[in-house]
């Protein structure tokens, strides 16, 4: 049972790879899967786990679920206002840093991660109704609910990490959402995503829901934009 888990995960997860890469690429040169490629990809991550889990039933037990609201909302607002601002932070300090002493790494204007322009980026509302539904809730749902969700099963968690039960599932989780978007642009900071996939995996622990997570998750997205019109356009 365990190694025929391990084995419909990886399979699940090479499917759903290898199309978001198929569809980044081609949409570089076709303009419909261009503009609309985040909710082409959306489709393979909502689609696939709603294939692959109908048989078993109740994927409820997945995170495909907001109970419990509270806690969700709670734990997602704790991370918006204490996490965010730190690693706001630390973005604009190791751009400062960059800029002194390899300003090449820095992928935009050093004048202006000097003299940011504080500003939100054009369409900010839109943005941030695509990044909720388009963005975050499928990568949730696939990444959380679905891996790590069966992944436990196959490496039940063994340890308790405040309040949340986490284990072998939880790491593979995250290395696992790091690879993939790796492989979706083949751009190695891409990895780095390894780090937010622990943050939004112990959400799910803690939570048995997906709700925290998907919030946090847009959250970290949208202030990435924020900064990026502040600080590099």
């Amino acid at each position: 049972m365990k190694q025929r888990t391990l084995v419909e995960v990886a399979i699940v997860f090479a499917i759903a790879t290898a199309a978001a890469s198929l569809l980044y690429n081609v949409g570089q040169t076709v303009g419909f899967i261009h503009r609309n490629l985040h909710a082409l990809v959306a489709l393979v991550f909502l689609g696939l786990p709603q294939i692959v889990l109908r048989r078993r039933g109740n994927i409820e037990r997945y995170g495909f679920t907001a109970q419990p609201v509270g806690l969700g909302l709670l734990i997602a607002g704790i991370a918006v206002v204490v996490v965010l601002p730190i690693f706001s932070g630390g973005f604009l300090l190791s751009l400062r840093w960059a800029c002194a002493h390899a300003p090449r790494l820095v992928p935009g204007s050093c004048f202006r991660v000097a003299h940011p322009v504080w500003r939100l980026p054009p369409d900010f509302a839109m943005q941030a109704a695509a990044q909720l539904v388009v963005v975050a809730l499928p990568e949730e749902l696939f990444f959380r609910g679905y891996i790590q969700g069966r992944l436990e099963e196959a490496w039940p968690p063994g340890r308790t990490l405040f309040g949340a039960r986490v284990g072998v599932a939880w790491i593979v989780t995250a290395a696992l959402f790091g690879l993939g978007h790796f492989l979706v642009t083949f751009e190695p900071q891409m990895l780095s995503r390894f780090f937010p996939g622990l943050v939004f995996g112990w959400m799910f622990a803690r939570t048995r829901s997906i709700l925290a997570g998907t919030i946090f998750h847009a959250a970290s997205n949208l202030l990435m934009a924020f900064l990026g019109a502040s600080l590099l356009s």
